[in-house]
């Protein structure tokens, strides 16, 4: 465990990462360590993704290999197709087969990009054109490009949603919350709110608190707050190899890691797709409390953060308004193994803090931010909290309805969670603002179509910033003072 820095910042989660060692567990860093090295043609876009079963078709990256596909493709096809091929995912990941409703702060920043990627307004049209584009090669990288940026500025249309929120929502999150004797119900995926609110709701209103209820890394929207939510995303099976979760209540998305070691640990585990039964639920979690060992070391229960999660653009245009910093930075995204958990949320909006910006954060960047009393309101310069999912494009709209865009230092994804966060990085870069992504991206297989990709983002105003290694907080916060 000579490495144990380089998995996670946290001082506790290093202690349960030497405990779940000694027990044998194989992690997420684990299975990571254990891929490696990752399959370096899907790393740099040279496996083919086009819909042909008479492949799969790879080409060399150094050239000493196949140079072409079977049916002719080159390496700037190969990786413009591969890359249209995410965006696209992501697209359907946040589409709800209805047209998006064009808001108009967003419409008004997207104008000129439309305009540069083919002047008639983006709709559910470019999802069944880039389909069609990838059923065989025909187009050229440089529509490939196009069509990628015209999706990305789509998905930005389809994730946006308006909030009609008035106050800010408070949330809670760190070791802290385990502390106590009762069992604790953990919440994973995307479970049915109307039942976890129910669940929350009977446990406040006993008079004697029968058990706890906690998030495991996700944003859970209850009547008037977030669940507290006990680590970050990437912390949830090291938190549940503790043996301190006595049952999970696991919704659509979530990760399979996470029922192996319920299945190991004898964790109950019930779908919370839809609704359950709260008497049962409570029932086997003070079974499984009663009759297994918990934690060894028990965290301190001032481990806790709180923040006020601002879920609407509204709320944001006051507080930009407000603002004293001269320049905005928005910081987000999720965990992921590639990058030491919190390494970069931490020192990144410390760092931006110290250099007179106003920092906002989401996603699981926002909980470290939280973890650490970055937000707390007796901060100088707390870091505001955005809506989980949403939160750049709200803060973007905001900016851009006060007349404050250009004050955007930039945009900087530490992680992605799925190809609608790739999707929607695009779209921001498409809109002029700057975007960095800290994670490596499969364009380095074509130098061609990184160069298309920066020219055309450059021709709308705006710059997508990434890396062909996980990146360093100084390498970002280089980018960050370039304005």
């Amino acid at each position: 465990m000579e490495t144990i820095h380089l998995k996670t910042v946290d001082p506790f989660s290093q202690d349960l990462l030497r405990a779940a060692e000694q027990k044998g567990f194989d992690l997420n860093w684990e299975r990571y360590e254990n891929l490696q090295p990752q399959d370096g043609f899907l790393r740099l876009g040279l496996s083919c993704p086009y819909g042909c079963m008479q492949g799969p078709c790879r080409i060399d990256p150094f050239g000493r290999g196949p140079k072409r596909g079977l049916c002719g493709l080159d390496r700037d096809g190969m990786v413009g197709a591969f890359f249209l091929r995410l965006i696209l995912q992501g697209v359907l990941e946040v589409f709800k087969e209805k047209e998006p409703s064009f808001k108009q702060n967003i419409q008004s920043l997207s104008e000129k990009a439309i305009e540069k990627t083919g002047g008639s307004q983006v709709s559910v049209s470019d999802i069944h054109r880039s389909a069609t584009m990838l059923v065989r090669p025909a187009q050229s990288p440089a529509d490939m490009v196009r069509q990628s940026i015209r999706l990305g500025i789509l998905a930005c249309h389809l994730m946006y949603r308006e909030n009609e929120s008035t106050q800010y929502i408070p949330c809670k999150a760190g070791y802290g919350l385990l502390s106590g004797k009762q069992p604790i119900i953990g919440v994973a995926g995307a479970p049915d709110r109307e039942s976890i609110n129910a669940l929350y709701e009977t446990l406040c209103q006993k008079e004697t608190e029968p058990a706890r209820l906690l998030s495991l890394g996700e944003w859970i929207e209850l009547k008037n707050q977030f669940l507290p939510c006990v680590c970050t995303t990437g912390e949830a099976e090291l938190l549940l190899s503790s043996g301190k979760i006595s049952l999970l209540l696991s919704g659509p998305k979530t990760d399979p890691g996470l029922f192996e070691i319920c299945r190991r640990l004898n964790i109950p585990v019930v779908d919370a797709g839809s609704s359950f039964e709260i008497d049962n639920i409570l029932r086997s979690a003070r079974d499984y409390h009663s009759t297994h060992s918990q934690i060894e070391a028990e965290p301190d229960p001032s481990m806790i953060g709180e923040g006020q999660v601002a879920l609407s653009a509204n709320l944001l245009q006051q507080a930009f308004k407000s603002g004293k910093d001269a320049r905005v930075a928005i910081v987000g995204g999720f965990d992921t193994p590639q990058l030491s958990l919190g390494w970069i949320p931490a020192e990144l909006t410390k760092a931006l803090r110290g250099m007179d910006h106003l920092v906002a954060a989401w996603g699981d960047a926002a909980l470290w931010v939280i973890k650490e009393g970055l937000s707390a309101p007796e901060q100088p310069s707390p870091v505001m909290i955005l809506d989980p999912y949403r939160g750049p494009l709200h803060a973007v709209s905001a900016l851009a309805a006060i007349g404050r865009i250009d004050t955007l230092s930039g945009i900087c994804f530490t992680g992605l969670s799925g190809c609608h966060e790739l999707a929607v990085a695009l779209g921001l870069a498409a809109m002029g603002n700057r975007v960095c992504i800290a994670t490596p991206l499969p364009l380095w297989g074509s130098e061609t179509i990184r160069n298309l990709l920066s020219d055309n983002l450059k021709d709308c105003g705006g710059l997508l910033m990434h890396y062909d290694h996980p990146a360093e907080a100084e390498e970002i916060l280089d980018w960050f003072a370039q304005t």
